[in-house]
């Protein structure tokens, strides 16, 4: 566990290591890789995604043209009302548990798989077994789009739901995590071992 924990610690502090001199800009951060240099007074405060880089490593690894993975992010940045809202960690637990360790995804929404998806990339990111390199927000979301593609075809398809449902699960289900952890206490400058310990708390279910 102490392996673990060193892992995960070390590909967060490299999100604090990205983010510290960059000035957060507020709406343009989901659907543009620029930064129009504001600061951080108001307004929309969360991780930033390079869309384009995202969006190309999704194509690369995972199924479905390149709109399907653009569309996802689109409605990142539709709904950012939702990231700070609670994640239901019970249901993705079960989620995933159903999809990677039972081998069975019967019965599961788009929704529910994509969120299956992206707890299973979190658990091969926080243990170092991740494709692509580097430690970044963006590839941890280009990542999760990918498996929910994977997971959605080898399932067949979804009980309700398409694979847009899934893939947009995935990234809002990662796009909730990287809110509510590293930016749970507010700043994203100071000490983030709040955060820190509350995505640990989760991704060690999966250790």
């Amino acid at each position: 566990m102490d392996n673990f924990i060193n892992l995960a610690k070390k590909g967060f502090e490299s999100y604090n290591d990205s983010q510290s001199n960059v000035s957060k800009t507020g709406g343009q951060e989901l659907n543009s890789p620029h930064h129009s240099g504001q600061d951080n007074s108001g307004g929309y405060n969360g991780p930033e995604i390079n869309h384009d880089e995202a969006v190309r490593s999704a194509e690369k690894h995972g199924s479905g043209e390149s709109s399907l993975f653009s569309s996802a992010l689109g409605f990142l940045s539709d709904n950012k009302q939702e990231h700070g809202k609670p994640l239901d960690e019970e249901q993705v637990t079960r989620a995933h548990e159903k999809a990677y360790g039972q081998g069975d995804t019967d019965g599961m929404s788009a929704k529910s798989m994509g969120s299956a998806a992206a707890m299973q990339v979190l658990k091969k990111f926080t243990s170092g077994d991740s494709s692509g390199g580097g430690s970044s927000q963006t590839q941890l979301i280009s990542m999760a789009m990918a498996e929910a593609t994977k997971l959605f075809d080898k399932s067949g398809g979804a009980a309700s739901g398409n694979k847009q449902d899934a893939v947009n699960g995935a990234a809002m289900t990662v796009m909730k995590l990287l809110v509510q952890s590293k930016f749970g206490g507010g700043t994203t400058g100071g000490s983030n071992s709040g955060g820190l310990s509350g995505l640990l708390g989760l991704a060690s279910k999966f250790a």
